[in-house]
């Protein structure tokens, strides 16, 4: 062991034939087997010996044994399910396949203990060149969560992330940001979109809903006379997801939103020809939707074709909502992250915002907006 080593209370005693030895190290008390029988001969022996030194040599030859069994792959299975409640089910299964697809066969051939900061820069690249630069980092946050615990464990001498190489860590690709709709799109859009999928387009442009979100809407959900629904289920790749009270880092799936005065209309219209009477948005087989593809391929995109408007991803009207409502002062950024579903403070919310929804008159009138308040200001003196 590494570690300035107090020891106390050292102790030999006889249990079930065999001689056992106990001692307090550093505050904690150990009790393990000498694996010797309780013979005349052992007991000479360990009348000799000190019970602290001995126990100490258990401790340095099972933690030999711990570094010498254990493995990258059994590991971080163990550390990933024992912190899956800090993530939603759809990440906590791309943890593991992240781990079993790429991780475990890169170091397949390695000691978990041998694996270094410059093996990892290694990966990291590789990971790079082939994937986006979202994949990218959550493989980085995956080693480093199987690596800080490992160390913390004292299962490896050395955490590979604590070395400074790998904290300065950059991405070489320059992450693509998703585009949005301007604003004459968005009116467009609405205006000309007909039936379930105007009601759809309207929840998600309006409230930044994500996507799985508005698929998984249910009538009861809704109090159209209190004028307000509740986001607490999420449909994603064929997962239904009910959301518990549980906020994660950056996301808060589970919220009351209140709605404008011309959705709500649209909804009690929209409810005189509900096409069931559990869910808001089903199939030609009276199902929930399972896979926002079908979506996106049967209706979105076709409806886009035909008002000639080029599709920029289902997601980018989340992101429309992001870019719009930031436009206005008057609108506090917290106020955005509660209908969005961001918690508070978190910088997730800026990266969905994209100044490009204004056209040229919209950015012409907010310069003479902000020319008025500057020259007002000068003129005060």
């Amino acid at each position: 062991m590494n570690k300035e080593l107090i020891v106390t209370d050292g102790s030999f005693y006889e249990r079930g034939g065999r001689i056992y030895v106990q001692a307090t190290v550093n505050g904690k008390t150990y009790k393990k087997s000498t694996r010797r029988k309780a013979t005349s001969i052992n007991k000479t022996w360990m009348k000799s010996q000190n019970p602290g030194h001995v126990l100490l040599n258990i401790l340095g030859v099972e933690k030999d044994k711990k570094l010498k069994d254990i493995s990258i792959k059994d590991f971080g299975e163990k550390i990933i399910t024992a912190t899956s409640g800090n993530r939603g089910t759809e990440t906590q299964k791309d943890f593991v396949r992240i781990l079993n697809k790429i991780i475990v066969p890169f170091f397949k051939f390695y000691k978990f203990n041998d694996i270094s900061s410059t093996d990892i820069l290694e990966l990291l690249k590789n990971v790079d060149a082939k994937y986006s630069n979202d994949r990218t980092k959550r493989v980085k946050s995956i080693l480093n969560l199987i690596f800080t615990h490992a160390h913390e464990e004292e299962l490896i001498t050395k955490n590979p992330f604590s070395v400074q190489i790998l904290k300065n860590h950059k991405l070489k690709k320059k992450p693509t940001r998703t585009k949005a709709y301007n604003i004459s799109e968005t009116k467009e859009i609405l205006y000309k979109a007909k039936g379930w999928l105007k009601i759809f387009l309207e929840l998600s442009f309006k409230y930044g809903l994500r996507t799985g979100e508005c698929m998984g809407l249910k009538w009861s959900d809704f109090d159209l006379e209190k004028g307000y629904f509740m986001v607490h289920r999420s449909i994603s790749k064929g997962t239904i997801t009910e959301s518990s009270e549980i906020i994660h880092e950056n996301k808060n799936h589970l919220r009351e939103i209140f709605l404008f005065p011309e959705t709500i209309d649209l909804i009690k219209k929209y409810e005189n020809f509900k096409p069931d009477e559990d869910w808001l948005f089903v199939t030609k087989e009276g199902k929930p939707f399972k896979e926002s593809h079908t979506i996106l391929k049967c209706h979105f995109k076709p409806f886009l074709h035909q008002i000639g408007i080029e599709y920029k991803t289902l997601y980018a009207t989340r992101r429309t909502y992001a870019s719009i409502m930031r436009q206005s002062e008057k609108i506090m950024l917290e106020e955005i992250q509660d209908v969005m579903g961001h918690t508070k403070g978190s910088f997730i919310t800026d990266k969905h915002y994209n100044v490009d929804v204004l056209e040229n008159i919209h950015k012409k009138k907010k310069a003479y907006e902000k020319a008025e308040i500057f020259n007002n200001i000068l003129n005060i003196t």
